[in-house]
């Protein structure tokens, strides 16, 4: 009888120590982290915010989360950790403050689930053999097929809070694992269907020019370009609405209405309407049943008293379309 009670409390104690090693994930190869039961933090997570290839999303992307199941004792054995969406202590997925008016999601495995995603999709199991299992789960913001306010993402920006649940098939205790998604970039997008141009590339090419035929101001300088710019809004349903279309860029160290160039003696102006568009500033427009236009004109402009070096000059800026 003794014998028999010795074997029952050396079993008790592989399974407490089995639950108690259990519960460990780590990001990015760094150091392992045992769980906790509460809705503390476990994880800052610092993800690149990037458009997907599908005009669809923006991706928050980059972190790579594994677990795994580390027991004591003899194994193989059947006993199994699972990691699925959580809804403890608040939704699966929260977006941050810049989101908050948009939709969201969570892919998960290749999969898409849009928020509010419900808990308990299963995303990983972990067998007792200590191995670092991935958990593929990658947040996501959906785009609009209407204009929309642009959204500055500044590097260490707060983008949201991943809740998951641990779960296993030995005994009924559980772990919850947060992790706040933080920015490792700056990102400026409209998070909207809607184009300029279909999103191609605008070459402004003022070919060869000699120093002394750039002017000194961006409505009289001889050398000049038009453009013509075309707003689409694709999608279902009609779309009419004003719009911005923002100029940014680097100012040029002499005047905050012409884009920065190689040339520090040299900048680009953007001119709508007989009047320059100060960089980081913007016009308005309109779209009418999905579309829209304008046409601009952009000129190369010296600093005053100024011969400009010879010698290629080139910079580049972005049209950012958004609401007024």
């Amino acid at each position: 009888m003794k014998r028999l009670y010795g074997i029952i409390v050396l079993l008790g104690l592989i399974s407490v120590t089995t639950t108690v090693k259990a519960n460990q994930c780590r990001i990015d190869g760094g150091a392992w982290l045992e769980v906790n039961t509460g809705d503390g933090v476990d994880f800052q997570v610092r993800v690149t915010v990037r458009a997907d290839t599908d005009t669809t999303r923006i991706l928050l992307e980059g972190a790579r989360l594994e677990c795994r199941f580390t027991p004591e004792g003899s194994t193989p054995n059947p006993a199994q950790d699972y990691w699925a969406t959580g809804t403890t202590f608040g939704p699966a997925w929260t977006a941050g403050a810049k989101f908050s008016h948009l939709g969201s999601g969570l892919r998960i495995n290749g999969t898409f689930y849009n928020a509010p995603v419900p808990g308990g999709i299963r995303i990983a199991t972990m067998p007792n053999n200590a191995a670092a299992v991935p958990v593929n789960v990658t947040p996501y913001i959906l785009l609009r097929n209407n204009p929309v306010t642009p959204i500055d993402i500044r590097t260490g920006d707060i983008l949201g809070t991943l809740r998951l649940d641990q779960t296993n098939n030995y005994d009924p205790t559980w772990r919850t694992l947060r992790l706040v998604y933080t920015a490792a970039n700056n990102f400026t997008i409209s998070p909207s269907t809607c184009t300029i141009n279909n999103n191609n590339l605008i070459v402004i090419d003022f070919n060869e020019v000699h120093q002394r035929a750039i002017g000194t101001d961006p409505l009289t300088s001889t050398v000049r370009m038009n453009q013509r710019l075309n707003y689409s809004c694709p999608g279902p349903g009609s779309v009419t609405s004003p719009i911005t279309i923002t100029y940014q860029g680097t100012p040029s160290s002499f005047s905050t209405s012409l884009l920065t160039m190689s040339n520090p003696d040299v900048g680009t102006a953007l001119v709508r309407g007989g009047a320059a568009v100060r960089v980081n500033g913007s016009f308005q427009s309109q779209i009418t049943n999905n579309s829209g236009g304008d046409d601009v004109m952009f000129s190369l402009v010296r600093r005053a008293g100024s011969l400009p070096a010879a010698g290629p000059i080139n910079g580049s800026g972005v049209l950012v379309m958004g609401v007024p």
